[in-house]
């Protein structure tokens, strides 16, 4: 299950920004180097070229943070700032004189990779674009001799996006409050408020998705029994945490291929894909770590389970169908008075073989 993430969404942005302009800029060079018959053509021809490159490879970026969103996340980070910034370096270079309207993306790319990713890409855009502005100035004879408009604009470069350096935190700061907010909201939607176990809406999904795979699983409904007794007795303060208590032991008895939620009430359910050789012993283990007398607040509680068990594929081969067999067979497990749960395979009528002649 996803839950909002948003610096997910907040790199996926930035990259949709990217193709775009990207996309623009070498619709505009190659349009531009068809109709220049000078040494401009020549030049925009590499330029087209690149910029044809640096979209595919940006393609690439953005399938991988769509499906492999943890994915060396910072090292893609300062991979594709390292790379915009080389690539607006080696413009400016091979441009010359008509480089110099380039140099204002300098600011634009730190200003955006601190406004979308945080302040530690700010810092790193302003000291890797420190980096190829010495190395334009040492390769670059052009530049060799219009220095000063360099560090004009290296100085610019600084001082701007450090004029909006409080601006940035605080809009991280408050971009973060944010998420945090949208992503309590997010969990309390699949979880249960009282025992922090999954609700009924998360067990629907995973038991669509159990079902999608077609391999063995069990499926167990849980009933408190008397559960009305208690509430009616020691209040439904006491009652509560009795839930809370039968959720904890439940969860400690769980394994990487169990799932439990709480369904509403005193109901659990529990999708299995245990083999169906370990589920006895697994119905114990619950069965003694629930059942019996717990200290609920000094006041002494019985606490008693039925738990009723159905099959896939052995008893039904829908979702429907194979949650009416738990129920029906959970409902037996509490007429019963030598057990506690009972397999709807157990109960379910024996079909008479059928003879041809």
């Amino acid at each position: 299950m996803e839950l909002y993430d948003s610096k997910k969404i907040d790199e996926l942005e930035y990259d949709k920004g990217r193709l775009y302009l990207l996309a623009i800029v070498t619709f505009l060079s190659f349009i531009l180097f068809t109709f220049n018959k000078n040494h401009l053509s020549t030049i925009l021809s590499y330029e087209t070229i690149l910029l044809a490159g640096l979209t595919i490879l940006s393609l690439v970026h953005y399938l991988v943070v769509l499906h492999y969103p943890t994915v060396l996340k910072r090292s893609r980070r300062i991979f594709l700032l390292f790379l915009d910034l080389a690539m607006l370096t080696y413009s400016i270079t091979i441009f010359e004189h008509y480089g110099l309207f380039l140099f204002p993306l300098y600011i634009v790319l730190i200003m955006q990779n601190g406004l979308y990713f945080g302040i530690q890409y700010f810092y790193s855009g302003l000291v890797t674009a420190s980096g190829f502005w010495v190395a334009m100035l040492y390769y670059s004879k052009y530049w060799q001799h219009y220095s000063d408009i360099v560090a004009t604009f290296a100085v610019t470069t600084f001082l701007i996006p450090l004029f909006y350096l409080n601006y940035i935190i605080s809009a991280h700061k408050e971009k973060d409050a944010l998420s945090k907010k949208l992503s309590t909201v997010a969990e309390d939607a699949y979880h249960d408020s009282l025992t922090g176990l999954a609700n009924r809406k998360t067990y629907t999904e995973n038991l669509k998705r159990a079902f999608k795979e077609k391999n063995f699983f069990s499926l167990l409904f849980i009933d408190l029994n008397k559960f009305k007794t208690i509430n009616d007795t020691y209040g439904h303060h006491i009652g509560d945490e009795v839930l809370i208590e039968v959720a904890r032991r439940l969860e400690s008895q769980m394994d990487d291929e169990d799932f439990l939620a709480r369904l509403g009430g005193d109901e659990f359910a529990i999708i299995s894909k245990k083999k169906k050789v370990f589920l006895p012993k697994f119905i114990q283990r619950i069965e003694e770590h629930v059942i019996g007398a717990h200290q609920i607040e000094k006041i002494t509680v019985h606490i008693e389970l039925s738990i009723g068990i159905s099959m896939y594929p052995d008893d039904a081969r829908s979702s429907g169908i194979l949650e009416k067999y738990a129920d029906t067979a959970m409902y037996t497990a509490k007429k019963k008075r030598d057990g506690h749960h009972v397999f709807y395979g157990d109960t379910a009528p024996k079909r008479k073989p059928s003879y041809r002649w």
